[in-house]
Formats: C-alpha cells, structure tokens, sequence
C-alpha cells in the first residue's frame, strides 16, 4: 500500500498554476492604476515570494529573471514543482 505525503508550498518553492488566474484589479491602492498584466494560463512557473496560508504570492518572470508580475493566488490553484533547496 502506498502512502501519499502531500507537501506544503512555502517560501522560495517553484510553483506551477494549474489553472488560469486572473490579477485582482481590487488591490491596487488607486482604482485608476493597473496592476500587473492579466490572464496568467495554466502552465505558469513562478517562485513563491510571500506566504499567506491559503493564498501564495508567486513572482512570474521571464528567461532573463526579469519580473512580469507578482500575482496572490490560492495555494488551491498551485502544483509544488520543487521545494527550496532540494
């Protein structure tokens, strides 16, 4: 009998959406100002920056390491790639 162990995501872990998300216009301090870019799909790599329980900050950057965009998304929508320092 196998035995499943799921991991937690915490900081610093290299995550992958597993479903599109979409930024939350409502966090932005100025209503009139955009922040980030949009509609992430499914596939994104990002690595986890800020930790709050349920949702996890993942900073989205592209091949040069250059960020793109600092998304709060639900742990819920979040595949573990690879832990910190394994």
């Amino acid at each position: 009998m196998a035995i499943t162990v799921k991991q937690t995501i915490g900081e610093h872990d290299y995550v992958e959406l597993i479903e599109a998300i979409d930024k939350d216009e409502r966090l932005t301090r100025d209503p009139d100002e955009p922040r980030g870019v949009g509609q992430w799909p499914a596939g994104t790599w990002g690595t986890v920056i800020g930790d709050y329980g349920d949702h996890k900050m993942i900073d989205i950057s592209d091949e040069r390491g250059v960020p793109l965009d600092m998304p709060v998304v639900p742990a819920t929508k979040l595949k573990l790639i690879t832990k910190h320092g394994a």
